[in-house]
């Protein structure tokens, strides 16, 4: 039965009763006793509140507003914009977790510097000013995006845990908050069904549950009429559901692990708000695919910090994630691995970044709190057919040796790579042969210029160059056949090239091998991007030292040269904090029909 199917399966009287008493039964009491925490891993959380509270607050500014339209930049405002939600959210955690009239007073101040904003859209979502010619928004007509959501989940649950205090301290905030949040967010979700994250025309990402999640608590915490907070619980259960048939059965990601947070984790974490104001009525955990898609990131461990990345998803993404989530979602399914895997990260800070319901939940949450931190459960062997996606090591459970992972889909997947037939090689969990991912978003990160940038090119990614021609981006250009065999794949690379005819196999053994091979008449181009310093160059071999302080050797037959091995310098913000300042990659121009690459 599907999540939709389920709600609408509750009587009535159950329905009615989850959304009217929500603000009870959502488990997160308001202003809780001190005691309750001082063995908690909360300490962290105050340290940054008092060192907030010492420094001035984030200065929004139309000029770095406008800088988007100017020079393509987001971060110039994104930034000061994600600073203020985080000082603001860090300061409701220290006033709920001290009681303390100076934090409740700092989180007041945050709260309505949130609501005095012009907008809460961020520059590169805001079409409706773009469309004007302008770039200042129109506060009669406001654009619901991640900005506007990430906003308002803050107030709803800083009105749920705060609200006796605020009306103590600064009556009539709380009225603000409910105005805003109706203005800005719930008005338009009812009343607009066009925006392109419901994904009514079929099209899926990760916006759909990260924006329902936050409208969810919006109407429940901050809406005070009955019935339009009942319209849009049903309307975000409808969203979520969609969500939901859309992935995979294999549990797979085509956004990749460092995405996965801001998709199938957003969607946890509305599940589990709708199943605690329904009592565990609701008891969505068994809805397919959820249990697989809770597997997802032990799948793409590689260990030490490191993950297979597709897309714009990074190798080695911040840690700091709410792990507790997962953790609930393994107990949920009764799943050890899944607890395994979340548990193995239990000494991550409890942090406003992951955000304000998310942190509020971590912290009530004994049995995440108790959780023992266990080993990762690295498994030998992983397929994902939907997403055709392999990961195979050499030892089961270990990050020692070398970890095989080969993606075959196609050029039109969620924050796409031109990257079909692309794999990545790990030498104990360190990247050799890498996936550069996403570097910082600017305007022409989602424009019909995306191609421009060099890291989401195929001639940037593990995979041949053909009669002078890239793989270019559509869905038509993909992997005809994608066959696993044991610890290795066969891939028919037809169809991801406008000409040739090429096949490539992969395995993974005592190394790792690498044969492509195509018709009489194609001219193949081999390309590989390393991470890591060359220490020895030759015709046939190079040698790397790793990131991790290991030494690789590439091999091929010393009759096709040395190839054009060349160094770029890494001056992106996000790509340089993976892979430092530079990368290099290897060109080799292959033989006839057949071309070998041995990695040991």
């Amino acid at each position: 039965m599907s999540l939709a199917a389920r709600w609408t399966a509750l009587s009535p009287a159950i329905r009615q009763a989850a959304v009217d008493s929500a603000r009870d039964r959502v488990g997160v009491p308001d202003l809780l006793d001190r005691s309750l925490w001082e063995s908690r891993p909360a300490l962290a959380v105050l340290a940054q509140a008092a060192e907030d509270r010492g420094q001035p607050w984030p200065r929004l500014l139309l000029s770095d507003y406008a800088r988007y339209w100017r020079a393509g930049v987001r971060t110039a405002y994104e930034n000061p914009a994600g600073e203020l939600r985080r000082r603001t959210s860090t300061a409701v955690l220290a006033a709920v977790l001290t009681a303390d009239e100076r934090y409740v007073d700092e989180a007041a101040d945050g709260l309505l510097l949130l609501c005095e904003q012009t907008t809460w859209c961020w520059a590169a979502h805001e079409s409706f000013a773009t469309a004007r010619g302008e770039v200042v928004a129109d506060s009669s007509t406001p654009y619901l995006d991640l900005g506007a959501a990430e906003t308002v989940e803050i107030l709803a649950w800083a009105d749920l845990v705060l609200g006796p205090a605020l009306d103590d301290r600064v009556p009539g905030l709380r009225r603000r908050l409910r105005e805003e949040a109706d203005r800005r967010v719930l008005r338009p979700f009812l009343e607009d069904r066009r925006w392109h994250w419901l994904g009514l025309d079929g099209h899926l990402h990760n916006w759909n549950p990260w924006i329902h999640g936050h409208v969810l608590v919006a109407a429940l915490f901050l809406e005070t009429d009955p019935v339009r907070r009942t319209q849009v619980v049903d309307l975000v259960v409808d969203g979520l559901d969609r969500y939901l048939r859309s992935l995979p059965a294999d549990g797979g990601c085509d956004e990749g692990f460092a995405y996965w947070w801001n998709g199938p984790a957003r969607l946890a974490s509305a599940l589990e708000v709708l199943d605690r104001i329904t009592l565990g009525a609701l008891s969505p955990w068994s809805v397919e695919p959820l249990p697989e898609v809770a597997r997802y990131p032990q799948r793409m461990a590689l260990g030490d910090g490191w993950y297979v990345n597709v897309g714009d998803g990074s190798a080695r993404p911040n840690p700091d994630q709410p792990w507790d989530v997962l953790h609930r979602w393994g107990r949920r399914t009764g799943d050890r691995e899944v607890m395994a895997q979340a548990a193995a990260h239990r000494d991550q800070s409890t942090a406003a970044v992951v955000g304000l319901g998310r942190a509020l939940v971590a912290l009530v949450d004994d049995d995440w709190l108790q959780a023992t931190a266990a080993p990762l459960p690295l498994p030998r062997s992983s397929w994902l057919p939907d997403v055709q996606l392999l990961v195979a090591r050499q030892t089961d459970g270990s990050t020692e040796g070398w970890t095989l992972a080969v993606k075959g889909g196609h050029n039109d997947e969620n924050h796409n790579h031109n990257d079909v037939g692309s794999f990545i090689a790990a030498l104990d969990a360190t990247p050799v042969l890498i996936d550069l991912g996403q570097p910082t978003y600017t305007a022409i990160s989602f424009s019909d210029r995306r191609y421009e940038q060099w890291v989401v090119r195929s001639e940037w990614h593990n995979v041949p160059v053909v009669d002078g021609r890239e793989q270019e981006a559509g869905s038509q250009w993909r992997a005809a056949d994608f066959a696993v065999q044991g610890d290795g794949v066969e891939i028919d690379l037809s169809d991801a090239y406008p000409s040739g005819n090429l096949r490539r196999v992969v395995t993974l053994d005592r190394c790792i091998r690498v044969v492509d091979t195509w018709a009489a008449g194609s001219e193949v181009v081999e390309h590989f991007v390393i991470a890591g310093e060359p220490v020895a160059h030759e015709p046939g071999r190079l040698v790397v030292e790793t990131l991790g302080g290991r030494i690789a050797e590439l091999h091929w037959d010393p009759v096709l040269g040395a190839g054009q091995l060349s160094r770029r310098v890494v001056d992106d913000e996000l790509l340089h904090a993976v892979w430092g300042s530079a990368v290099h990659r290897l060109i080799i121009a292959a033989g006839n029909n057949r071309f070998e690459l041995k990695v040991t």
